[in-house]
């Protein structure tokens, strides 16, 4: 019987060692991957920072792009509108030539309408004038 018991306590110490190494590997197994773990969150804070970074840097570029377009715009629209107002202006003087020519020439045949009219009854016009005359004198004496 003692033999039994010896090789029972022999077999628990044996039980227990291998435990005790399995559990040490587990632990060295566990401290690794928790290691591995932390080295990859660490590469996806450096690549998210990178990414971040270079779309700052993207979009800071973009938007002096567009502020430089929207400067060219504008001065394309200040050059269009001088152009504009120039080429009216030519058109409104060749309008106003053509008015004031045409103004002329009424101004002209009723001159010389009246001048007719005058000849041939000069009673008439002198009494036109008269009353004329009259209205406008009420009209700029009662102020």
């Amino acid at each position: 019987m003692a033999s039994a018991a010896e090789e029972r306590s022999g077999g628990s110490a044996q039980l227990r060692r291998d435990v005790e190494t399995a559990g040490a590997h587990l632990k060295k197994d566990a401290e690794s991957a928790a290691g591995r773990v932390g080295e990859e969150f660490q590469r996806a804070k450096e690549q998210i920072s990178q990414t971040a970074a270079t779309a700052r840097d993207d979009l800071g570029g973009d938007l002096r792009r567009l502020s430089e377009d929207v400067a060219k715009l504008k001065d394309t629209m200040a050059e269009i509108a001088r152009t504009m107002s120039a080429e009216i202006g030519e058109a409104a003087s060749g309008l106003g030539s053509e008015i004031a020519s045409s103004a002329k020439e009424q101004a002209g045949s009723m001159v010389d309408e009246l001048e007719r009219v005058a000849r041939r009854n000069p009673l008439a016009v002198v009494t036109g004038a008269l009353c004329l005359g009259l209205v406008i004198g009420l009209m700029s004496g009662r102020r």
